[in-house]
């Protein structure tokens, strides 16, 4: 949160872009256009992210610019070919996609889908303009009931850290930390300061004995020692 509260300051708004899990495609969604121009917030899904990172960006200039994000209108001059239509998000969808938008605004927040024309049935976005409970039963109206979680406050679907080496599959989990407000942080023992968000389902699937440190008290983490044993202490 507070790197997105400095870009914010520093740009007018920040992007979180969530990566492809399994079957589950990624997405990308601002956070402060609203804050910052009174526009509502973008979101798109199921391209490449570091494609919808920049379309994303592309937007927020255009409305800084004078663009007007109108539901029912839209959006040429973004993606190459392709005219992305502006569909109102529900308020249902808030909690399972947008959690940062509502920690950061403190509630719900206007927000807007952009829409690019899906080929097929590969159902890579969802329809948000619909009620969550009115929607075709897809991954996304499933994104809370996929596995069960032993971690209390944190649904399966709910974004944890992780340092990049544990989160590409590269590292081991070594550190697990249960901040003082419920957060849950899983990390590498290299002290490295790179870190993202990712699915605590996607960590567990990958480390299932992290389960074993579901019970550590909020403000606590459990470390593994150079002999392989694991220490639990107080988080400074």
């Amino acid at each position: 949160m507070r790197d997105i509260a400095w870009h914010v300051q520093s740009h007018g708004w920040s992007v979180v872009a969530l990566p492809e899990d399994g079957a589950l495609p990624g997405w990308a969604y601002s956070v402060g256009m609203w804050h910052t121009l009174r526009a509502p917030e973008v979101c798109m899904f199921g391209l490449r992210l570091a494609d919808m990172h920049h379309w994303v960006n592309r937007v927020g200039d255009r409305v800084r610019g004078g663009l007007s994000l109108a539901p029912g209108t839209s959006v040429d001059g973004i993606l190459d070919g392709y005219a992305l239509a502006v569909r109102p998000v529900h308020s249902s969808w808030h909690a399972d996609l947008f959690a940062y938008g509502l920690d950061f605004h403190r509630g719900p927040l206007p927000m807007v889908q952009l829409v690019w024309p899906e080929l097929g049935s590969a159902n890579r976005q969802p329809s948000l303009w619909l009620p969550k409970d009115d929607h075709p039963p897809s991954l996304w109206t499933r994104l809370d009931q996929l596995v069960d979680s032993p971690f209390p406050g944190a649904a399966p679907d709910s974004l944890v850290l992780g340092s990049r080496a544990v989160i590409d599959g590269s590292a081991p989990v070594a550190g697990v930390v249960h901040g003082s407000d419920g957060s849950w942080s899983f990390l590498d023992g290299s002290g490295g300061p790179e870190v993202g968000v990712v699915h605590l389902r996607h960590v567990v699937a990958d480390h299932p004995y992290v389960c074993d440190f579901a019970d550590l008290p909020p403000g606590y983490a459990a470390w593994q020692e150079p002999d392989g044993n694991w220490s639990r202490s107080r988080v400074d």
